[in-house]
């Protein structure tokens, strides 16, 4: 389903609607799982998880939205070094900033 929407903030958020999916399914596995179980804690975690990883998409794509890495991509056709520096760069850019974002919520800092 391709739905054009202008602003990027919305963009990425519409992204991630696979993990909307899997944060409904972990809502109704915390629901019915048995109170003072482990089920419930390592649920209620994973759903944590899922929740930074949603925010921290948003927030690389709403604080870099000038770096896209398919437009890298794309100029990296010919295998020049440049490009492929900028690419991996961004990649790790992006790696760090979400994994900082899950981190963070995910040890209560």
């Amino acid at each position: 389903m391709k739905i054009n929407i202008s602003n990027p903030t919305l963009r990425a958020a519409w992204r991630t609607k696979w993990v909307v999916l899997m944060l409904l399914i972990l809502a109704g596995l915390y629901l019915i799982s048995p109170s003072n179980s482990e089920m419930k804690l390592v649920v209620h975690k994973l759903f944590i998880g899922a929740c930074a990883l949603i925010v921290g998409h948003v927030g690389v794509k709403s604080l870099y939205d000038y770096i896209s890495l398919s437009k890298l991509l794309d100029k990296d056709q010919f295998n020049e070094l440049p490009d492929s520096i900028k690419f991996l760069g961004a990649c790790f850019l992006r790696g760090l900033v979400m994994a900082a974002f899950i981190l963070g919520v995910m040890l209560g800092i």
